[in-house]
């Protein structure tokens, strides 16, 4: 296995094969109360502050919006708005609101509403999926029960079944105070790190669980190196993570790994490396075709990549640069990144609808 300190340094240079392509983002962002990622072709969903839901068609030359329900906040979606990624469900966009978890079916127009806080000073901030079948959602909640008297707010995370009518609480963990934790949660594990100290549960959270991943990561977490980041795969025994510490000469560096374990014991394998100081932060996996989309930033200046990580991965493929991006969002059939910058308004979007490497995909070489 290799070390971090001999991973090859990321190419900022490496062309993506096919150029992007920008038009104007067709809504005012100040209108956007949230966008939430879908299965349908092509598109993402956008809730409004017109009181109307959304799809924003995300094509070739242009980006369209076509209205699937109006009067559609008051009637369930008053509040803080979060959207749940990646799209897992058929024909369903989710998102969190307040103290409440939407299933919005586009095919039907139809919501179907979940009930998940405690009390009215608790509220969902952000959700994975744990599972697909079952059907089962991790959510980090904020507690403001106690923020009066003593100046501090409590968190904590709670498993929900939500196959059924109603939601069923399988498990809840106390996470404190300071808020100084990350978590990610797919394949039916929730993976929580603070610090070097980092700990899998299952969906009842009673207590830390022994893990392939974890046994994998211990290779690499040391003294020096801890783990930065990691993404999950919501139903595939894959995670993408990243790690930090000093290089050989001394100075702060990141590398990128894929660990899998299908076969009960975990296969780490080196993705690419960093330059010093760079700071890595990992998107979100593809709908379909393997890939992982994530950016670098250094002085400044944000470049994206994607890269195919299932079974033999790909080399990065470098995106370029795009200005004080707000949402980074997959859309499907075809398969295409899009980069939202609501100071520009505009919409820059990479098609891989002729990439071999993208499975299912059109084949044919591009046409100039």
């Amino acid at each position: 296995m290799s070390s971090p300190s001999e991973l090859a340094v990321l190419s900022k240079s490496q062309p993506f094969p096919v150029p992007a392509r920008s038009y104007p983002l067709p809504v005012d962002p100040d209108m956007l109360a949230v966008l939430i990622p879908t299965p349908q072709p092509g598109a993402v969903a956008a809730i409004l502050l017109d009181d109307t839901l959304r799809l924003l068609q995300l094509g070739d030359t242009e980006a369209n919006l076509t209205r699937v329900a109006k009067n559609y906040i008051p009637m369930v979606s008053a509040g803080n708005l979060e959207s749940v990624s990646p799209a897992v469900l058929p024909d369903t966009c989710v998102y969190l609101q307040s103290r409440s978890l939407i299933l919005y079916n586009l095919a039907r127009k139809q919501p179907q509403l979940f009930m998940i806080t405690h009390s009215l000073d608790e509220s969902a901030t952000w959700g994975r999926w744990l599972s697909v079948e079952p059907r089962r959602i991790a959510v980090q909640f904020r507690d403001m029960t106690n923020y009066l008297d003593t100046d501090r707010v409590q968190f904590r995370l709670r498993v929900l079944d939500v196959s059924g009518p109603e939601a069923k609480k399988l498990g809840e963990l106390d996470l404190g105070t300071s808020g100084d934790f990350e978590w990610d949660a797919g394949n039916g594990v929730l993976v929580l790190w603070r610090d070097k100290q980092v700990r899998a549960y299952g969906p009842d959270l009673a207590g830390p669980i022994e893990h392939p991943l974890l046994a994998a990561l211990g290779g690499l977490v040391s003294a020096s190196l801890q783990l930065d980041e990691l993404r999950l795969h919501p139903t595939q025994p894959l995670a993408v993570f990243t790690v930090r510490g000093n290089d050989p000469s001394g100075k702060d560096a990141c590398s990128l790994w894929r660990a899998t374990w299908a076969e009960g014991k975990a296969k780490l394998v080196p993705l690419a490396g960093f330059s010093p100081l760079e700071s890595v932060r990992l998107g979100e996996f593809a709908p379909e075709g393997g890939w992982l989309a994530y950016s670098s930033t250094s002085k400044g200046l944000t470049r994206f990549y994607v890269q195919q990580v299932e079974e033999t991965p790909g080399p990065p493929l470098a995106l370029g640069s795009v200005e004080n991006v707000d949402l980074l969002c997959w859309t499907r059939a075809p398969l295409a990144l899009a980069a939202l910058a609501p100071d520009t308004q505009t919409v820059t979007r990479w098609s891989f609808a002729r990439l071999p490497a993208a499975k299912g995909a059109d084949t044919r070489p591009p046409t100039k």
